[in-house]
This record gives C-alpha cells, structure tokens and sequence, in this order.
C-alpha cells in the first residue's frame, strides 16, 4: 500500500505510524536521503513486509510503556534535549536510529537509556 505525504510529515512519522523503521522505508521508497515533499507518494508495505510489521507493532508495544520520550518542538536541537536528559548527542542518535542530527518538530524521541 501507499502513503501520500502531508505538511509536516517526516519519514519517521510515516514510519512509525506503520509499524516501519525509516531505513525499512528509505530502502522500500530507494530514498538516498531523509527528505519528503508534500505530495509525494511513499510506498508503506510489501507483500513481505506486511506480516512482519504487524509482529513487530505488537511486540514493540509491550516495551514501549517503559520508554521515556521527548516530543521535539521548534528550536530543539539534540544537543538540547541531550542536556536536558542527561544523556550525549551520540546516545540519542543511536536509541533513535538517527543517522544525522537532522530531527523534525512533532518527532517523538526515546530520551531514556
């Protein structure tokens, strides 16, 4: 199935509204980077990853209650919210599978190790 990116949309919105990581979606989409557009159309499931992905939206519920999280707001940066959390912009990075410093106001960040 598809999504049709909106105003404010990340892909890890997209991602995590799916049950999807934002590696998973880059690769189904062949995205080299972490921009989306207004408009454009995101590939969210496969025939192989439609089964997988409801597995993992139940067992990542289970954990989830334990996680501590951040919602990032305008102005944030993850050097902030690192202080503010008593935790490194290294750490943050990696909880979040983030493979830049690059975050989006409305992003839920796991702030907790």
């Amino acid at each position: 199935s598809t999504y049709t990116v909106k105003s404010g949309d990340s892909l890890w919105a997209v991602a995590n509204k799916y049950g999807l990581t934002v590696t998973k979606l880059k690769e189904l989409n062949s995205l080299n980077t972490n921009t989306i557009y207004i408009g454009q159309t995101l590939k969210i499931s496969s025939k192989t990853t439609a089964t997988s992905s409801t597995t993992n939206s139940s067992s990542s519920s289970a954990t989830s209650s334990t996680k501590k999280t951040y919602t990032v707001k305008s102005g944030d940066s993850l050097w902030q919210i690192a202080v503010k959390y008593n935790t490194t912009v290294t750490q943050l990075k990696s909880t979040n599978h983030l493979s830049s410093d690059t975050i989006y106001v409305g992003q839920a960040l796991i702030v907790n190790n």
